[in-house]
This record gives structure tokens, C-alpha cells and sequence, in this order.
């Protein structure tokens, strides 16, 4: 496990996200939309490195610049950052009327604003004194919330784009469902292959 975060890993993760930003600007996509799909994709990339690292962990670490298992805390801490940006946007779009955009909130926006919290914590102990203060494993045990904060964000995502009225508009709610999906069906094969690899261990003894 990587307890530091790295400036150029954070350099390139920014710039990778801007010319995502820019792209998905570039392809149609209305600004407020581009934001989301930033965080979205940020948080699909830090979440698919666990289960990859469990399927192919020897192939993986043969990559140069410790791709991808040294990346997932810049990867989330920019997930975080891009979320806040998507939140201030919305915001900004209500002239500023926090309160009142909370009180009328929906129950998939609030969904959004709990994971936002949750990756707001993440986040804030994601930095290398912060671990050694708390423990690796009281720190693994607080960032396997990294899932929760996934399925809550998914949940609004799927809302947004496919159950309400007229969705989905376009191209990118469907890469969503796509991210989703992947997410999902990488979790449920490092499982699968965790247990494959306890029963065989099981078998040696």
C-alpha cells in the first residue's frame, strides 16, 4: 500500500481530468453534465484498481509507474475535489440559494450529498501521517466505505439518467450504465476468485 500521495501523480490525474472535461465539452455534452462525468469516471477508476489488483496482481504490477494500484488516492481525493466543483455548479445554477435548493431536495440529490460527505472523510484520510495516525487497518476498514460512497453516487446516476422523464438525453448516461455494470461485474469476479483461491489453498494443506 502507497502512503503517499504523489504531486506529479496528482499533476497528471488534474490534467487527465480536464482533457476528459474538455472532450465530453467538446462532444455536445452541456457543462454542468461534463462536471459530473469527470467525478463519475474518476470515481469508476479508483474503484475498478481493488478488484483488478485481486485478478491480476502479478501482471499489474509489472506496469511502469505503479499503475494502478498506487494511484487510487490521487484518483479520489480528485474525485472528490471534481464534486465539489459539480456541487458549487448546481449551486450556482440556483443563484446561490443553498437553502433553499436543500429544503427541496430529492431524495436522489440527497443520496449524492451523503456520499459527497463520505468522500469528503475519505478523503481527508487519505494522506500518509493520516494513516499511520489511525492504523492500516482501522484506514482499510474506513475506505471500504469507497463502495458505499459508489452505489449511493450510482443510485442518483441511474435516477438522473433513466428514471425520469424524457432519459436518457444522451450518449453519456448510457457510458454511466456501463461504468456501473463493469464495477459490478469486476467486484463479483474478485470474489469469485478469492474464494476459488481459499478452497484451492484448503486443499494443499
Amino acid at each position: 500500500m502507497d502512503l503517499r500521495n504523489k504531486l506529479s501523480y496528482h499533476f497528471i490525474v488534474a490534467s487527465m481530468s480536464f482533457l476528459l472535461g474538455f472532450g465530453f465539452y467538446s462532444l455536445g455534452i452541456e457543462l454542468g453534465r461534463v462536471i459530473a462525468g469527470v467525478a463519475f469516471t474518476l470515481l469508476f477508476l479508483t474503484l475498478i484498481i481493488g478488484p483488478l489488483m485481486r485478478l491480476w496482481k502479478p501482471a499489474l504490477e509489472a506496469l511502469p509507474w505503479q499503475l494502478p494500484w498506487s494511484w487510487r488516492g490521487e484518483l479520489g481525493i480528485w474525485f472528490t475535489i471534481v464534486s465539489i466543483i459539480h456541487m458549487l455548479f448546481i449551486f450556482y445554477g440556483k443563484q446561490w440559494d443553498v437553502m433553499g435548493y436543500l429544503v427541496g431536495m430529492r431524495l436522489s440529490d440527497l443520496v449524492a450529498l451523503a456520499a459527497l460527505f463520505l468522500a469528503l472523510i475519505l478523503t481527508a484520510t487519505s494522506f500518509g501521517s493520516v494513516i499511520k495516525f489511525l492504523g492500516v487497518a482501522s484506514w482499510k476498514w474506513l475506505h471500504s466505505l469507497a463502495y458505499v460512497i459508489f452505489y449511493l453516487i450510482s443510485a442518483h446516476v441511474i435516477n438522473h439518467a433513466f428514471l425520469r422523464p424524457d432519459r436518457p438525453e444522451d450518449w453519456l448516461h448510457w457510458v454511466y450504465l456501463i461504468m456501473i455494470l463493469i464495477v459490478i461485474a469486476l467486484q463479483f469476479s474478485a470474489f469469485v476468485k478469492g474464494v476459488a483461491d481459499y478452497r484451492k489453498s484448503l486443499k494443499t494443506q
